[in-house]
């Protein structure tokens, strides 16, 4: 048995951090589109263990694609193995979502080949086990998310707009960003205006990261319907009405920094896309 699945990137369209809870998460409010930019991921029951490709370069342990299949496999008490290959195109450390939505695909792909099938209500709680962000990869579209990101509402209508994507070649760490948040004190007490591009941790990830300032002036040049920063950073969007400008603004951004990433979006209506089957169970 084997599948072959997209896991798609998010933009966070606005994100508003409300507080910060007592547990130690955030109390956010955040419009989520799921977009067509989309890792690679193959899975393939096979006798043995749980074996995951990938080109991280860091430990199986800390591979959320690894922690999902093992803790799907404990959940329906599955025996024997399967062979999971990961291929990246979604950039790391990026606010993009990659390694949470290809959590979501693990869980979602190995379910369905080791059946019979969970709920989606069962997997969304797996999903939430393994972090804030893989749950909403189990649905997608243009979402709203609060609480710490695991209280999800499918809104009706996708976002039309063509959007930019621009991601500097730098990390930025997510606890970090956070913290200097907290550090900076500018979101206690304010109220969200819901504003498509604002993003209530923009000002702190530039403050921990001054490197992102020429980029972040660059997508504010390019007359943009509006455009903002996607979760912690380090990615940018600029968001068009009108695919000729989306284009001519893609092209601008690629030619004036040549080691950015920068690639033009779509949104999409779920989270992942099943791309083949060979011998697989289905519902």
């Amino acid at each position: 048995m084997r599948i072959t699945l997209h896991a798609y990137a998010k933009l966070n369209l606005s994100l508003h951090v409300i507080r910060r809870r007592n547990d130690g998460f955030h109390e956010l409010d955040s419009l989520v589109q799921t977009i067509d930019l989309a890792d690679t991921i193959t899975l393939e029951r096979i006798t043995g263990k749980i074996e995951v490709e990938n080109d991280l370069g860091i430990p199986s342990e800390e591979d959320l694609a690894t922690r999902a299949a093992l803790l799907l496999f404990q959940e329906k008490r599955v025996e024997g193995g399967m062979r999971i290959r990961v291929r990246k195109k979604i950039p790391m450390g990026a606010g993009l979502g990659g390694g949470s939505s290809d959590a979501a695909a693990v869980l979602w792909g190995a379910d369905r080949v080791t059946p019979p099938s969970l709920s989606h209500a069962r997997l969304s709680l797996l999903a939430s086990r393994l972090g804030s962000d893989v749950p909403l990869f189990l649905s997608g579209g243009l979402l709203r998310l609060s609480g710490r990101g695991e209280r999800i509402t499918p809104l009706p209508h996708l976002r039309t707009e063509r959007f930019v994507i621009f991601v500097p070649p730098i990390y930025c760490a997510t606890a970090a960003v956070y913290d200097r948040l907290d550090r900076l004190g500018s979101s206690a007490g304010k109220k969200p205006s819901y504003n498509l591009g604002e993003n209530d941790l923009y000002t702190p990830a530039l403050s921990l990261y001054p490197v992102l300032i020429p980029y972040a002036k660059a997508i504010e040049a390019v007359g943009a319907d509006y455009s903002g920063m996607s979760g912690s950073g380090s990615s940018f969007f600029a968001a068009f009405a009108d695919g000729i400008r989306a284009h001519s603004a893609q092209r601008d951004l690629a030619a004036a920094f040549p080691a950015a990433f920068v690639h033009l979006c779509e949104a999409t209506d779920s989270g992942y896309h099943l791309c083949n089957e060979t011998n697989a169970y289905r519902d």
